[in-house]
């Protein structure tokens, strides 16, 4: 399975999907929160679509396997991978730390958990597993001495004739770090990248420039 998400095969997720059962995989994608609000304290947030999981079509589940036929949130998104880092745990995520009423009182927002949709067993092997696709698989995101976890995301972009438009693509790459003692969560994404048909190309070297940063500004000690 390392070498599955080391080298991003589509075959090899839907092989994993088929294993696990469709019932399964629509379970765990409602755990994940996709499909449904997070809750998040910001205007305007949107659910996602996960229609077609309740289709019955087999087709559906092996594509969604690999993140086709579905639509999640950049929040949804960075939330659920923040659960590996979590242990996994699923998070309430928030933007406001506190609000203050009346000029004393405070309503302070506090952690949230809503969900544990693995073990802390399971999201240890997945923080091993994303170790080994940076270091084994995207070169350009690696940082001496420092375990880093992290995966792109290729998707093709769905046109109004039910296909998919020719040569365009969204890019994202999602990583934290320190891997076994996370401190930061970092999503980046790009729509519509011009030259570069591989996420790994385009947005590499930048998570690797903002990971370096954080880590700087953080004081965090190698761990290698």
């Amino acid at each position: 399975m390392s070498e599955v998400l080391e080298k991003s095969i589509n075959t090899g997720a839907m092989f994993v999907e088929n294993l696990v059962g469709d019932d399964n995989f629509l379970n765990y994608s409602i755990n994940f929160g996709f499909g449904q609000r997070t809750g998040i304290d910001l205007p305007g947030e949107l659910s996602g679509d996960i229609a077609n999981l309740y289709s019955g079509r087999k087709i559906n589940y092996l594509t969604a396997s690999f993140g086709q036929g579905i639509a999640v949130t950049p929040i949804q998104l960075i939330n659920s991978f923040s659960a590996i880092a979590n242990g996994g745990k699923l998070m309430r995520p928030y933007v406001v730390e506190k609000v203050v009423k009346g000029g004393s009182d405070e309503i302070i927002t506090k952690p949230e958990i809503i969900g544990i949709p693995f073990s802390e067993k399971t999201a240890n092997k997945l923080k091993a597993m994303l170790v080994s696709v940076v270091d084994n698989g995207f070169d350009k995101a690696k940082i001496k001495g420092y375990d880093i976890a992290g995966k792109t995301g290729t998707a093709q972009i769905p046109d109004k004739s039910g296909g998919y438009a020719e040569n365009e693509f969204i890019h994202d790459f999602l990583g934290f770090a320190p891997a076994y003692d996370p401190k930061f969560v970092i999503l980046i994404k790009m729509d519509r990248p011009k030259g570069i048909t591989f996420a790994a190309d385009s947005l590499s070297p930048t998570f690797r420039e903002i990971t370096q940063f954080l880590i700087t500004y953080y004081k965090i000690p190698p761990t290698r």
